[in-house]
């Protein structure tokens, strides 16, 4: 049964290419590069906040946003090896994408307005004080630590539920789960639309 549609899958996956990419431009000093991924990091961000307003069924905030309650029950059920996975993500997952969402926003909104105060500065960085472009940029740094530390957390729980006989992997590949009830799907050419709408005209805007 598919329950993912391609721009959660794409969005997924390009994510993990941008952030290495983000990570490989800042740390080589390639900021033009860096930048520029950035911003297509943030369109798909802001599209991915879209659709889960109004996207694919199960892609929604109301699918997969689940009370303390409920992160604990499936928790327990997990322990226990009586969980069955759905056609979305699982109460606790719901939590980390959102975490992780909150993170990536966090270090493009940041990064807006980040200096070295010698070769670069973010487009936004002389709309405010150099104490607070000094202190956006600590954290800018620190906040990419936070991300690395719940990405490594991320990967762990992948383990975990594989060697709980779950394959979280495989359904962010092909989009296709066992044994579930198929969501409502809406067209992901929407989506990808709007994601490089949003990508072009901030390349647009700003070179």
């Amino acid at each position: 049964m598919k329950i993912w549609d391609s721009f959660i899958r794409g969005y997924h996956w390009l994510l993990v290419i941008g952030i290495a990419a983000l990570w490989w431009t800042a740390d080589q000093g390639m900021m033009d590069w860096h930048m520029r991924i950035a911003f297509a990091v943030g369109g798909l961000l802001v599209t991915r906040l879209v659709w889960a307003l109004v996207g694919s069924e199960n892609a929604r905030f109301s699918a997969f946003v689940r009370g303390p309650r409920r992160v604990v029950e499936h928790l327990k059920h997990l322990k226990d090896r009586d969980y069955q996975p759905q056609n979305t993500h699982n109460p606790a997952g719901g939590w980390a994408v959102l975490l992780l969402w909150l993170l990536l926003a966090l270090q493009v909104g940041t990064g807006l307005f980040t200096t070295d105060e010698i070769f670069f500065s973010g487009p936004l960085a002389s709309l405010v004080s150099s104490d607070m472009q000094g202190q956006l940029s600590d954290l800018h740094e620190i906040n990419f630590n936070v991300l690395l530390t719940v990405i490594a957390l991320h990967v762990v729980a992948i383990l975990v539920y594989r060697l709980k006989g779950i394959n979280l992997l495989s359904a962010m590949v092909h989009g296709k789960r066992d044994n579930v009830s198929q969501p409502r799907l809406v067209n992901a050419l929407w989506a990808w639309a709007l994601a490089i709408v949003i990508i072009a005209s901030t390349y647009y805007f700003w070179w």
